[in-house]
């Protein structure tokens, strides 16, 4: 096995740890929110303040993302997302001695987090790639990132099983933050930068290596550091590209999509009173079946891209594909008020557990699809300038995720679909016209 799989494998870790915590919490903070609002309003939170918690996490994540280029040059990739780690777990920490000013401050610091962490993990991955593997790494790191959904799933069904949100979440708040705390140690032990020449630990390379590929040392993708100010300016030069103007349509869907299948869609469905049946269990099964989408994706178009005929431009096809399914069976099976408040209303069928788990699945799925593919594409378009690409393709995505959660607050779910349909079937119009310069620049190469 390659040095640079082995680090690749340990920041996996990391994101699993600190990933198991948040994401997991992400699925249930609405619902909990919610419960809290009617249990101790003086708190000052509202029915409404998961979405607003959300939104403002995202927001304040679209504005430092601007500044994280020149951050991530000043304290290196690596320990840009120990701060970041650290952000995640201080946000964990206060919904123990939770009230309206402690959560929305620390939802603005956990958007500065998320700005370090992702677009320095984006920055890593790429330094630490040989010559033709961003794909491959980048599906190692997603596969492990969301194996955080099944274990985060896993535990949620044993805590939910003796009681409800409202009477465990401050357990399952602690042990978050115990695992967050774990990732920042590992994020810790991760080396800064490569060294000069990596070696084989193994003779036989794993995952079908080529021999006659380069080691990173000898990759055409430098790291020479740069200022704060050529940072900022890099940024703005890229923004105006033709290339980064139309991906802005696909990194802008990956926002909405995630606020949807994250938040919204878990949400809906503990609201859903028919559906449920008056246990919030079904919402670790939901979270289960959207991690094991996750990981297969992941395996089968990042880990194992070789197993299967499809290119970039097919891959993100077939995620559109998925999504719209997977939002026409929503249209279907959840009342329309449910992002708005509890009901006792059904769809336009007899509600389905498992027809919503089948939902999960798909969104899962669908959702790994896309990122890897941008992953990928931004690795070979910009290997360049990875940090400043990184940083305006989650840019765009959090300010989309903001807006999301913003009106997902408002808006009925079947708005919300609409939405959702349109955005990706632009989206995957616009990935495939910049696929195409892709592939005729690494025929160049």
């Amino acid at each position: 096995m390659r040095r640079d799989l082995l680090v690749i494998l340990q920041l996996g870790l990391a994101f699993f740890l600190v990933f198991s915590a948040f994401n997991s919490q992400g699925f249930i903070e609405i619902p909990v929110l919610r419960k809290l609002s009617q249990y101790n309003p003086s708190s000052g939170i509202t029915q409404l303040s998961g979405y607003y918690s959300l939104a403002t996490i995202y927001f304040v994540f679209t504005i430092c993302n601007l500044v994280a280029p020149p951050v991530i040059s000043l304290f290196g990739s690596k320990w840009a997302q120990v701060l970041g780690a650290v952000c995640y777990t201080l946000f964990m920490i206060q919904f123990l001695f939770l009230n309206a000013y402690t959560l929305y401050f620390f939802s603005a610091l956990l958007g500065f987090g998320s700005a370090m962490i992702w677009t320095a993990n984006g920055a890593y991955l790429v330094q630490f790639s040989r010559q033709g593997k961003i794909t491959r790494n980048t599906g190692v790191l997603w596969a492990m990132l969301q194996s955080s959904l099944v274990a985060g799933a896993i535990f949620l069904f044993f805590v939910l099983n003796d009681g409800d949100l409202l009477s465990c979440y401050r357990l399952i708040y602690t042990v978050f933050a115990i695992v967050s705390i774990a990732g920042i140690v590992v994020f810790c032990l991760l080396p800064a930068s490569p060294p000069l020449g990596l070696e084989e630990t193994l003779q036989e390379p794993l995952f079908d290596e080529n021999v006659d590929e380069l080691d990173i040392s000898s990759s055409s993708i430098t790291f020479a550091p740069s200022c704060w100010r050529e940072e900022f300016r890099r940024t703005f030069s890229l923004l105006v590209t033709k290339e980064v103007i139309i991906l802005s349509v696909c990194f802008a869907f990956t926002g909405i999509e995630t606020t949807f299948y994250t938040g919204v869609y878990t949400s809906c469905i503990s609201a859903s009173v028919v559906l449920n049946m008056g246990s919030e269990k079904i919402i670790s099964y939901v979270v289960l079946a959207m991690g094991v989408g996750q990981i297969s994706g992941g395996l089968l178009f990042g880990l194992f891209p070789r197993k299967n005929s499809l290119n970039r431009s097919q891959v993100v096809t077939l995620g559109m594909i998925l999504h719209i399914t997977a939002f026409f069976l929503c249209f279907l099976n959840l009342p329309m008020e449910s992002p708005l408040r509890k009901t006792s209303a059904i769809g336009y069928i007899e509600p389905s557990i498992f027809m919503a788990i089948l939902c999960g699945y798909f969104l899962g799925l669908a959702d790994s699809c896309w990122i890897t593919q941008i992953y990928a594409l931004i690795g070979v378009m910009f290997k360049h300038e990875s940090s400043c690409a990184f940083a305006l393709f989650k840019f765009f995505q959090s300010f989309a995720a903001g807006a999301s959660f913003y009106y997902s607050s408002i808006l009925l779910l079947h708005w919300q679909l609409l939405f959702l349909c349109l955005g990706a079937a632009m989206a995957a119009v616009c990935f495939n016209v910049v696929s195409t310069q892709a592939e005729l620049l690494e025929d160049g190469d």
